[in-house]
């Protein structure tokens, strides 16, 4: 038998079982602690020795782990001292089952960090105890340190609202305040610094905003804010063009062609405008950052698909590899960091697949590394009894991205019924023109 290859899995059906490391130099009592174990439920990973533990678990992590004392090469003490003394594995249930019992050996593991020290031969029903109390044990201690984790991230939060938030809209107001005094002035450089000011005060209280909407998600207060309220629901195609009026500016300066076709006017999705608008917002934000230096084109589509509601973001950007796409929801997560100085903190697309599934959808990806990448939202589509929630279009931008300015860079396709899905072939073309439909 090979030192770490072995593994028992109980058969289909119930809870996922737990995953129990036996270490034991002798076949004949590994198997049978195995075979045990397996039918009590427990997924068995099996070593015999201390030097085959540690290679299994860097490949599987066990959520308990059953070893003898006394083995050859590294022993069950060595064994448990390089456990305890490795972060990840530091808080994993660690049981000596010995057939030295003396009491110095019994101190001497408890003394390295073992949570308890049974004797051989032991019988069965004192096993089990042991195994399930320290299980239950590692799970309400790791329940109680998320609940910790998360009170203080909570205070932390609030904290950063308070603290950041008064001043940054101080220091906007007074902006607001001296370019309302010196407008009229002819000092170019010093409208030049009020705009930067503006610019870097702005940009801080996005941050602060994304910081505090993704606590909200991760925790559940936003859900449990909305449970407190009645459905509502938003004109989809409508938000959308309202977002849409807010990057203007923004795709001039990037030489960005923004287009947008509409293929489901008049339809009513199950969320609030505000959460429409989030999502909206920030994917084709995430799609002008990773748009090329060149610029290029971002398409933006609405359809429908039998109960849900559609909504594309297409660019041609840098793209995302295979093992990006793994992790790619993931917060504080980016793609090409070194490469793309202006991503910002990668709250956003963790922020769109929590707001999109609070509101009963979801968000998928497709994308291939030098082409680009298209994002899509499904949302549910509401009831028409349900009271409808929009939001302005100057007020979004002004809030979320700073841009409030008129439709002339967008362009708009009007389309009826269900829309076939479009030709994608302008991603493909090294022409500059967007040609969408």
């Amino acid at each position: 038998m090979s030192g770490c290859d072995r593994s028992f899995l109980p058969g289909d059906g119930g809870p996922t079982p737990r995953t129990v490391l036996v270490v034991e130099d002798d076949a004949s009592t590994l198997e049978t602690l195995s075979l045990f174990l397996q039918d009590e439920g427990y997924r068995v990973l099996q070593a015999t020795s201390g030097v085959a533990a540690l290679s299994l678990m860097r490949q599987v992590r066990p959520a308990l782990i059953l070893s003898d004392a006394i083995m050859p090469g590294m022993d069950g003490f060595a064994l448990c001292e390089l456990v305890r003394a490795e972060p990840r594995w530091s808080q994993i249930p660690f049981i000596f089952l010995s057939g030295i019992s003396q009491r110095t050996d019994v101190r001497h593991g408890m003394g390295l960090g073992a949570d308890d020290y049974l004797a051989k031969p032991v019988e069965p029903e004192e096993l089990l105890s042991a195994i399930r109390v320290r299980l239950a044990r590692a799970d309400e201690a790791q329940v109680a340190l998320t609940n910790a984790t998360s009170d203080l991230r909570d205070a932390i939060i609030r904290t950063l609202s308070h603290e950041f938030r008064t001043p940054l809209s101080l220091v906007l107001g007074y902006t607001d305040l001296i370019e309302s005094t010196i407008r009229e002035t002819a000092d170019q450089e010093l409208h030049q610094f009020l705009q930067g000011l503006r610019s870097g005060v702005e940009h801080l209280m996005g941050l602060l905003e994304g910081f505090l909407l993704l606590s909200q998600l991760q925790t559940g207060a936003l859900a449990a804010e909305r449970r407190r309220e009645p459905p509502q629901s938003s004109l989809a195609d409508l938000i959308v063009s309202q977002v849409l009026e807010g990057f203007d500016q923004r795709a001039l300066q990037q030489n960005i062609r923004l287009s947008l076709l509409q293929g489901a006017p008049g339809s009513f999705v199950a969320t609030d405008g505000w959460t429409l608008a989030e999502i909206v917002g920030r994917l084709v934000d995430n799609a002008f950052k990773f748009s090329k230096p060149g610029g290029g084109c971002v398409v933006v589509a609405t359809r429908l698909s039998a109960s849900f509601w559609v909504f594309e973001v297409a660019d041609e950007g840098i793209g995302i590899t295979e093992q990006e796409l793994t992790w790619i929801f993931e917060a504080f997560r980016q793609v090409d960091r070194a490469k793309m100085e202006q991503q910002g903190t990668g709250l956003g697309l963790a922020i769109v697949r929590g707001l999109a599934e609070l509101s009963g959808g979801s968000v998928a990806v497709d994308s291939e590394p030098g082409r680009g990448s298209t994002f899509s939202v499904r949302l549910p589509l509401a009831a028409q009894e349900e009271p409808v929630n929009d939001v302005g279009a100057g007020s979004l931008g002004e809030r979320a991205y700073g841009h409030t300015v008129s439709r002339k860079r967008i362009e708009r396709v009007h389309q009826t019924g269900e829309r076939n899905r479009r030709d994608e072939s302008w991603r493909r073309d090294d022409s500059t023109d967007c040609t969408c439909g």
